[in-house]
């Protein structure tokens, strides 16, 4: 048995604790067996019960007593076991009293297995324990030379580098160009890495693996720095230095030769949709690391610590000014001066203007609170008078300027300093308050340390701030430069949705009403694009004719302190707009779609032509259509998008007239009955393509044969599709499709070639795909140009005036029994237009 501790029951009293309580459980079961023989018939059934149930109780309380007998004459049992055993036979001992229906004396055994500490018991093993941790910590510092945080963190880096120095890629040799570059000595000159003998000695040198060295920079890890001459300085980046670090503490993640580093890589990277080509290339590049370099944190030695402790020692001395006793602090004459220098902030005297020379301490200027005077290069420093002793210490010098400490952050928010270059100081953003007390890193990083603390802030703000937190006098002030009217503000919300759109005729708030379907608003125009000028609002160009107005940065935070000043009786909305002050990129005003302006970079769709000045024409000859306004003025917003465009807008007559006008096709029965039984989906498909109705071009194959290429020849994925559709889906070109979908409804005052001005064309360029099809590669099917035109089959006119609106189409009289012959789908295109009623019955 090992020794027992304070605060624990010895051995002797476990075993006699055990024995007593064994002594109670069979005393209990005596009593229910003599009330079980002294029991009537009416409660015989019930002390027997009674009876079974204390002794299996007593009898377990008494094999536990008889194991803590035997387990304490053995001396391999921990104590433990012991106290395991004791507390059992206590525990059986009380159910069996309960049992029985005694008083449960049992249940006293148990204070004296847990007797209480006293203070200096207490006390004793407190600072026993101190101790035991005290000399571990001496040991692991003395071996590892670091603190337990620090040696925490060297732990974790080792566990990433286990994952992640294998998806490196790496082999020894790549680690040696990172080594090279690691001491500043390694350079590119004339096609060829070297490692210079010295700094500053950029000619000859052992080479470095030129293959390496470019892999390593393309990926990233390795970024060049001009020298004279030509050559050029390659050093390690941020995410190169981490890698470094990553495969010099988990060296086994390294292959052994390029070889095998390329045979890995090319089996992460191999996929079966890959050309051979492609995955050479993407296994011949190194990948990134990915998730390393935000996650591994240099641990920091003890020395190291030291060292540092004791130099900002220094420097917070020098800086204010500390003086040594029995030695006389000088002071400046009277033609000279102190002043702070603006590379290491250190008070130094002032001749002439000029710093005395010194050294710094200091290697960024970037936060320096110097005073701008230069530091002297050849000045000598002049010797100063002894300072009078009954003048006070602060009469030396002149106060000092404040340093700036940098910027502040909300509450929860932490900067998190990253890897720096030679150059800059990296850093990031973590949060505390988005996973409950776990610091989260916010994606990016960041080289100025205050546009970090901006992130946070709106990080801060939009996602942890409480919207009854009292608002600051700063944020108060910038509410009421934000006097927004209510209108406005409603701007600001329909933007926050996406749900504010700019047509051809104008700004609209599409589905703006959440309790009823489709009901769109006109917004005034003045309002959007003042606030677009103010920068509450930006722009993203959807390419097809349309602009979507969402809000940016700037209006999320007005927006949010607008509603919280609101909410705290701070601010009320305007009565009338504001009139907001333009951003200066933005004071040329907006360049609205009705007026034919694009932003920079905005294409025009390809069926908008830009518009070109009408010619002069006689008033007379010049047809109006009486359908573009009666479309604007009693029709809703989905309508109106898609009637006719503006005069303006449409394309010329002739470029209707120059496409040869075909005939309609006139479907058959055993066609119209194929039409029927297509699904619902697929049918709206058909009539948006324009193949309800195809017109077959003359093909010199005849069916039979197209029939057997289509089913012997044609990939599945083709077949697949092409059984969805009755006449097929793949086989068609523009010229061959038949009637819009317009048309087929009896709408041929909106025809869909009649609101473009003129026929459909296609780009002139398909698509090459595998025998899986996916798109490998992109072909001209027609070099010259030609392009490939679709202009609606319907008779009804596609320029001058609308037709009327069509009648309710009359029910087709029976085909006679006589009918003729169906035409086969690829045979030639005949002649001769159907009427558009009959047309419409056979589709429906």
């Amino acid at each position: 048995m090992t020794e027992t501790y304070a605060g624990e029951p010895t051995p002797q009293t476990c075993l006699r604790v055990a024995r007593e309580a064994a002594e109670l459980a069979a005393a209990a079961d005596d009593k229910a067996l003599n009330a079980a023989c002294r029991s009537s018939s009416r409660t015989e059934a019930r002390r027997e019960e009674v009876m079974h149930a204390v002794h299996r109780e007593a009898v377990e309380a008494e094999g536990y007593a008889a194991r803590a007998e035997q387990w304490a004459a053995d001396p391999s049992m921990p104590d433990s076991a012991l106290r395991y055993c004791v507390s059992g036979a206590v525990d059986h001992a009380v159910r069996a009293q309960e049992a029985a229906g005694v008083e449960a004396t049992a249940a006293a055994l148990r204070t004296e297995l847990e007797r209480r500490l006293t203070p200096e018991e207490r006390a004793e093993l407190e600072s026993e324990r101190r101790r035991d941790e005290a000399e571990r910590e001496a040991a692991e510092r003395a071996a590892t030379g670091m603190d337990s945080a620090n040696r925490h963190l060297a732990a974790m880096n080792v566990f990433l580098a286990e994952s992640a120095v294998p998806l490196l890629g790496w082999s020894a040799g790549h680690v040696r160009v990172l080594e090279a570059a690691e001491t500043g000595r390694l350079y590119w000159r004339d096609g060829q890495a070297r490692q210079a003998a010295a700094h500053g000695a950029w000619s000859g040198g052992r080479k470095i693996s030129r293959e390496r060295t470019q892999d390593l920079r393309t990926a990233g890890f390795l970024t060049a720095v001009a020298a004279f001459d030509g050559a050029r300085v390659l050093v390690p980046t941020p995410m190169g230095q981490v890698a470094l670090e990553l495969a010099r503490l988990h060296p086994a993640g390294l292959y052994d030769s390029d070889k095998a580093a390329y045979e890995a890589r090319y089996a992460r990277v191999a996929k079966r949709h890959k050309r051979m080509d492609d995955k050479k290339a993407a296994a011949r590049r190194l990948p990134a690391l990915e998730h390393g370099v935000g996650r591994y944190r240099r641990p920091v030695t003890l020395a190291e610590q030291e060292a540092r402790a004791a130099r900002e020692a220094a420097e917070q001395w020098e800086d204010e000014g500390g003086s040594c006793p029995g030695v006389e602090t000088p002071a400046p004459t009277v033609e000279e001066g102190t002043g702070r220098c603006p590379c290491c902030g250190l008070h130094k005297v002032i001749v002439a203007g000029v710093l005395a020379p010194h050294k710094a301490t200091r290697a960024a200027a970037d936060d320096c609170p110097g005073s701008g005077l230069r530091p002297g290069a050849e000045t000598p420093r002049p010797a100063a008078e002894p300072r009078a002793e009954d003048a006070p210490a602060a009469a030396a010098e002149p106060a000092a300027a404040p340093v700036n400490a940098g910027p502040t952050l909300p509450p929860g928010m932490y900067f998190l300093p990253l890897p720096s270059t030679r150059y800059r100081d990296w850093w990031a953003i973590q949060c505390g308050r988005c996973q409950g007390g776990i610091r989260t890193e916010l994606p990016g990083e960041w080289a100025d340390k205050y546009e970090a603390a901006q992130v946070a802030r709106e990080h801060f703000d939009e996602a942890h701030r409480a919207p009854d937190d009292l608002l600051t006098e700063e944020e108060i002030a910038e509410v009421e430069r934000w006097p927004l009217s209510d209108a406005q503000r409603t701007v600001l919300h329909w933007a926050e949705h996406a749900d504010l759109a700019e047509f051809d005729d104008g700004f609209w708030a599409l589905d703006c009403v959440p309790d009823r379907w489709d009901v769109n608003k006109r917004v005034a125009r003045a309002r959007v694009t003042g606030m677009w000028a103010a920068g509450l609002l930006n722009v993203h160009l959807d390419g097809n004719g349309c602009r979507c107005l969402v809000m940016s940065q700037m209006g999320r935070r007005v927006a949010r302190l607008l509603w919280c000043a609101e909410r705290q009786g701070v601010a009320e909305p305007a009565a009338k707009d504001a009139k907001l002050a333009p951003l200066p990129k933005r004071s040329g005003g907006y360049p609205l779609l009705s007026e034919g302006r694009l932003f920079k970079g905005e294409q025009r769709p390809a069926d908008d032509p830009v518009p070109a000045e009408p010619a002069a024409v006689p008033a007379a000859a010049e047809p109006t259509p009486p359908t573009a306004a009666a479309a604007r003025a009693d029709q809703p917003l989905l309508r109106r998008l898609f009637a006719p465009r503006a005069t303006r807008e449409q394309q010329s007559a002739h470029s209707v007239r120059r496409v040869i006008r075909r005939p309609q096709r006139v479907l058959t029965a055993e066609e119209r009955k194929r039409v029927q039984d297509m699904a619902a989906l697929n049918f709206q498909g058909a009539m948006i393509l324009g193949i309800v109705d195809p017109v077959p071009n003359a093909s010199p194959m005849p069916e039979g044969e197209g029939e057997w290429v289509r089913e012997h020849v044609w990939p599945a994925h083709f077949q697949v599709i092409e059984r969805k559709y009755p006449f097929g889906f793949h086989r068609w070109s523009y010229c061959e499709r038949g009637t819009c979908w317009n048309c087929l409804s009896g709408w041929c005052d909106i025809c869909v070639h009649r609101q473009k001005g003129g026929p459909s064309v296609d780009d002139n360029w398909d698509w090459v795909t595998n025998h899986e099809g996916e798109p490998v590669a992109e072909f001209i099917p027609r070099p010259g140009g030609e392009p490939c035109v679709w202009l609606c089959r319907c008779a009804c006119p596609k320029d001058g005036p609308a037709p009327a609106r069509a009648t309710k189409p009359k029910k087709p009289k029976p085909a006679p029994s006589a009918a003729p012959a169906p035409v086969p789908v690829q045979a030639a295109a005949l002649s001769g237009a159907p009427d558009p009623g009959a047309l419409q019955d056979t589709l429906w």
